[in-house]
């Protein structure tokens, strides 16, 4: 979120990472809808948010254990908002990155 002060100057946020990251969701977007998935390359090199599971704020988002993000440090993290879910398919898109699923919370570890 960018913040706007009283002198019409920025106070919260930065405007050119927040227009890099919605210039890389609609990168993504145009890519799903001309039929592209993401590449193994790309879930090999993304995030893996594990015991996950759906929830909103009031956004919809993900919350779990984060492994590999360059900011998400503790036991839980919570994405920004997910803008594309394919569960059945191991990877979710949120506003700023691609992640790769791995278990629902909840679920024993697979073999």
């Amino acid at each position: 979120m960018i913040i706007i002060g009283d002198r019409n100057t920025v106070v919260v946020g930065d405007i050119a990472d927040e227009i890099a990251r919605l210039e890389g969701l609609l990168g993504a977007l145009r890519r799903l809808a001309a039929g592209e998935m993401p590449s193994a390359d790309e879930l090999a090199a993304a995030p893996l948010i594990d015991r996950w599971l759906e929830c909103t704020r009031p956004a919809p988002c993900l919350a779990g254990e984060v492994h590999g993000h360059p900011d998400c440090r503790g036991p839980v993290s919570v994405t920004s908002d997910v803008v594309v879910f394919a569960p059945a398919a191991g990877w979710a898109r949120t506003i700023s990155r691609l992640y790769r699923l791995g278990r629902r919370h909840g679920e024993e570890a697979r073999q």
